[in-house]
């Protein structure tokens, strides 16, 4: 008799107590399959999916780009204002160097949400190959009052081939004594095909999910069930 997991189904060895694939208590899960064949199988299919085109994804993308316009309309000219509003109240910073420093910041600002909308650009999607996985324990130096310290840090590294020959990298990097949440390195796999959508919260969806127990919700990167067809956290569909 076969032995298979009633959470995820993927098929146990004969004395195993947990499940290799989800960590769930297997004991007392055997399960015919000479006469009754039990089909355990996911349902994540093969192929990119189309819920880009969604309605509720679409409404979800344009409520993340009207709340960003909304942010830089606030933040980008504030810095000059508050300089324009010291100067008049105070004789520390006359009206001439608050319009030049209030304009210096406000003008990064700008520079900065024009950086964040070009990388969020749908135009500069693309598909490609996962080549390469790399983790490096990594130092840096910070500052700590009138000294400094050095702090370890983790580095994951998934280096992509795209369809047009360009070399692509995905980054994570996580400081060592705190919490952990990798969000790309453990799901992407040496030889997955995937597409990248930068105006997505996840940015990288898998193309073949037919071996997979969970998938990460597009919109909110909460990881779900296989078998969901929309995210138990924010509702939006996800990309099976």
């Amino acid at each position: 008799m076969a032995k298979y997991c009633q959470n995820c189904g993927a098929e146990l060895n004969a004395q195993a107590k947990f499940c290799s694939g989800c960590g769930e208590v297997t004991t007392n899960q055997t399960v015919e399959t000479a006469s009754k064949q039990v089909n355990f199988e996911p349902c994540g299919r093969v192929g990119f999916s189309d819920k880009i085109h969604d309605p509720k994804i679409v409404e979800s993308i344009e409520k993340s780009k009207k709340f960003s316009r909304g942010c830089a309309f606030i933040t980008i000219p504030l810095p000059l204002i508050i300089y324009l509003i010291v100067s008049l109240v105070s004789d520390e910073v006359n009206t001439t160097d608050a319009l030049v420093i209030g304009g210096a910041i406000s003008g990064v600002f700008l520079l900065l949400n024009l950086i964040s909308i070009f990388i969020s650009n749908a135009k500069r999607g693309w598909d490609g190959v996962v080549t390469d996985k790399r983790y490096k324990d990594k130092t840096r130096r910070v500052s700590n009052g009138d000294s400094s310290d050095i702090e370890h840090y983790d580095e994951y590294v998934i280096t992509f081939r795209t369809d047009s020959g360009k070399k692509e990298r995905c980054v994570e990097s996580f400081y060592q004594g705190r919490d952990i949440d990798i969000d790309y390195y453990n799901y992407l796999e040496i030889g997955d095909r995937v597409r990248y959508y930068p105006q997505l919260n996840y940015s990288y969806e898998k193309y073949d999910k037919s071996r997979d127990s969970y998938i990460p919700c597009m919109m909110c990167k909460k990881f779900n069930d296989i078998h969901n067809d929309v995210c138990d956290s924010c509702g939006n569909p996800l990309f099976k």
